[in-house]
């Protein structure tokens, strides 16, 4: 009994061995500088408040929406569809390239809804964010 522990320790111990020698031997500095991507895909600075316009898009469980201009708050669309929608959106995106615009579901409209909603700014390249 007492011959098995001492080789397992044997063991045990020429194993941790290998690994420090290994650890020490090891060379990881860096090879060579990898050049970061630059150019189009650069990230915009941030703007302050005041140069941003911001509108809310309310929408119900049964897709019924309304845009409003949060600073001036003003009615700025009521699209009827989804098509709609986009239209109103992408003219204001266009209009001014600093857009944000603001889902804010209202009563029981689901996740899946508000999800739908946020894939179409990411495919038509619009800033979007949730209402907390």
């Amino acid at each position: 009994m007492q011959e098995d522990r001492s080789d397992l320790m044997l063991f045990i111990d020429l194993g941790f061995i290998l690994l420090v020698g290994f650890l020490v031997l090891t060379d990881t500095t860096p090879k060579e500088n990898v050049p970061l991507p630059s150019g189009e895909d650069e990230e915009q600075p941030e703007l302050p408040e005041e140069e941003r316009q911001i509108y809310e898009v309310l929408f119900t469980a049964d897709l019924q929406f309304l845009v409003v201009a949060i600073r001036e708050q003003t009615q700025v669309c009521v699209p009827v569809d989804l098509d709609a929608l986009t239209s109103c959106l992408g003219s204001l995106s266009a209009s001014s390239p600093n857009s944000v615009f603001v889902y804010a579901p209202q009563g029981l409209a689901t996740v899946q809804q508000l999800v739908s909603l946020l894939d179409l700014c990411y495919r038509n390249g619009w800033r979007c964010t949730v209402n907390s």
